[in-house]
């Protein structure tokens, strides 16, 4: 922070009225950008914990010559997801001889800037253990034997390489069972040590958003999370569980970089899980942040669990009614976000007003918005009346693209000599070559966000997106053509995606949108989709990436000139007379009071985002008052 403050006050000194006016987002706009984190496991990317083994695979059951013998149901285990002995529970006689787990088996980047890397680096690992028992190392790793010979600490050779390091229990001490395995890349170990629990590469790349969303961390979709007693701890083994990431660690991320978390409520939760919930997170999270939060994930559609079950409670609750099956879907959906509302803004108090609570509708039809704000059919009609604040929908680009109707057309675009590059990109930008329903690429997804931006006015709520970007991935035999594949992996890389990411997150503004969430924030390209920003963690630029960060570095201008006014209004006497504009000197943005040795400064800086103030008051020293976020939602800021 010295450092900081140091150039902060030399980019000041010697100021002169020649400094041009930074062009700022107007008055009127609410734009924020935030991002979904991708789900935590033993093949993501993300790479998000100095402790490598939190990111591990569930343990499975191996001998010579068989990876996987299927046998982990008979594993005893305790309650932290450690294995207490090597023993199989009462039954059959089993065929394994050892247990194993693997970290990091993702393979490496096919293609573009970061081909052949993976997003760990080679060196000497440090392994730690408590209890007594033997571990052996494989694959990408290999013991290193000549200075692994402290009891409960191993040295291992790691040489990056697909499937990842496997790490498996060949004996075990049922007395005092090996536990508490850490895996420390070189030099990360002292980090640990001293409490840090995010690696330095997660912190960085999240670094300019406003917010996070934890769906894929709290794996909610198809959870059966109900009882609170059972949900993940941050004393779990693994954080690769259908418990997912612990509430601690999420809250604590949010807390570390003043980020604006939302969490999402398992679809199965009881009002007990919701209120221990809601407590856990009022008693543990910055009280300057405020929390978004929704009611599961997606419940119109039915590729997830939720939404089915979601369907035979409205259907037996409102047994009788009017409407079809559908309608009491959206019906028991928007009473229930509805109570989830009610009891986290008891939970939270005199606090309420952090809670910002969030009603999910389906972009391509606004009637699934429409009809769980008003749920007509329960006793709280109007749902929205019991804290909804945003209506909140996810607009991707190109999501027709990948469909069967298309796989011909699209796979006829790969032989042209750009290998159909220019064709998607005009597909995407103007809908003009497939013609999906009449009208699609930018022109439906405009209109998409333009029917829900009149209906979040007309609900006196505000228009949110929960996930958005683009959405170039196959849906049945067309996630199998290897063509497409091409063709799409390809799209992501080029320059033109920035480019029509920065238009349409300009339309998301125009349109008077306020938060929103890309997805994702990392992630390797496949079949299944690109929806990471980045394709590894130790990626520093992409197109879609640099897009959402000169967005970012734009609406965060908004708030920290919401901030501005604030201080202005609050401090008349230091701050005076209230600028009118903002300028900017890289990397401060700032305003200016007075002149002379009575000028006073305020500033932030991007992407750390820190409120300074400069100026007699502050005995011509740099005074850090924090990250903007912790003022925004005292000044009354989005």
């Amino acid at each position: 922070m010295q450092h900081l403050n140091r150039s902060f006050a030399a980019c000041l000194i010697g100021l002169t009225a020649s400094m041009l006016p930074w062009p700022s987002v107007s008055a009127e706009s609410n734009a924020r950008l935030g991002t979904n984190l991708t789900e935590v496991n033993d093949y993501s990317s993300q790479v998000p914990f100095i402790d490598a083994f939190k990111q591990s695979r569930e343990w499975y059951t191996q001998r010579d010559g068989v990876f996987d013998t299927e046998e982990a149901a008979r594993l005893q285990l305790d309650t932290n997801g450690w294995l207490r002995t090597l023993a199989p529970t009462a039954g059959a006689a089993v065929q394994y001889t050892r247990v194993c787990t693997l970290v990091f088996s993702m393979g490496a980047v096919v293609g573009g800037p970061m081909a052949g890397k993976l997003p760990y680096p080679a060196g000497h690992w440090t392994v730690r253990f408590d209890g007594r028992g033997t571990l052996s190392y494989s694959l990408a790793g290999r013991i290193n034997a000549a200075v692994s010979t402290v009891p409960g600490t191993e040295v291992i050779t790691v040489t990056p390489q697909e499937p990842g390091i496997q790490i498996c229990i060949t004996d075990i001490d049922s007395t005092d069972p090996i536990r508490n395995i850490r895996l420390y890349a070189p030099g990360m170990e002292a980090r640990a040590v001293a409490g840090e629990v995010f690696a330095s590469d997660l912190l960085a790349r999240l670094q300019g958003f406003s917010a996070v969303r934890f769906m894929d961390w709290q794996r909610t979709n198809n959870s059966v999370q109900s009882d609170f007693s059972k949900r993940a701890l941050p004393t779990d083994a693994r954080y690769t569980s259908e418990r997912g990431v612990p509430i601690e660690v999420m809250v604590d991320l949010a807390n570390r970089l003043r980020l604006q978390p939302w969490f999402n409520m398992p679809q199965p939760a009881t009002d007990a899980f919701v209120t221990a919930f809601a407590t856990l997170v009022r008693d543990r999270l910055a009280n300057t942040l405020p929390v978004y939060v929704e009611y599961s994930n997606e419940i119109w559609n039915d590729q997830f669990s939720q939404g089915r079950r979601i369907n035979d409670e409205g259907v037996a609750q409102f047994s009788g009614r009017p409407g079809s099956d559908f309608d009491k879907r959206l019906n028991r959906f928007g009473e229930r976000t509805a109570q989830i509302c009610q009891l986290w803004r008891a939970a939270f108090g005199t606090q309420a007003d952090r809670v910002r609570c969030v009603m999910a509708g389906q972009a391509a039809n606004s009637y699934v918005a429409e009809t769980a704000l008003n749920c007509p059919l329960s006793t709280l009609a109007p749902c929205r009346a019991k804290g909804i604040v945003g209506l909140a929908i996810a607009p991707y680009i190109g999501d027709h693209i990948g469909l069967p109707d298309f796989e011909a057309t699209v796979a006829g675009w790969t032989a042209d000599a750009d290998g159909g590059l220019n064709r998607l990109f005009n597909e995407m930008n103007t809908g003009t070559e497939l013609k999906y329903e009449g009208l699609s690429g930018m022109p439906i997804v405009r209109t998409r966000i333009s029917a829900h931006a009149k209906l979040a006015a007309e609900q006196n709520v505000a228009l949110l997106a929960y996930e958005g970007g683009q959405h170039l991935t196959g849906v049945g035999a067309p996630a199998n053509n290897t063509a497409i594949n091409t063709l799409m992996d390809a799209a992501n890389r080029d320059s033109r995606m920035g480019t029509l990411y920065a238009g349409y997150l300009q339309d998301w503004s125009n349109a008077g949108g306020g938060l929103f969430m890309h997805f994702s924030d990392v992630g390797i390209y496949s079949r299944f989709g690109r929806w990471g920003a980045l394709e590894l963690v130790t990626q520093t630029t992409s197109p879609k990436y640099d897009a959402l960060q000169v967005f970012a570095q734009t609406a965060a201008e908004g708030t920290a000139n919401c901030v501005f006014a604030w201080v202005e209004r609050s401090f008349p006497t230091l701050f005076t007379p209230a600028a009118t504009s903002t300028q900017r000197l890289k990397p401060f943005y700032f305003r200016s009071y007075g002149s002379g040795a009575a000028a006073t400064f305020l500033a932030t800086n991007w992407p750390e985002q820190r409120l300074m103030a400069l100026g007699p008051a502050t005995g011509g020293q740099v005074f850090d008052a924090g990250h903007v976020n912790d003022f925004a939602v005292g000044a009354s800021c989005p």
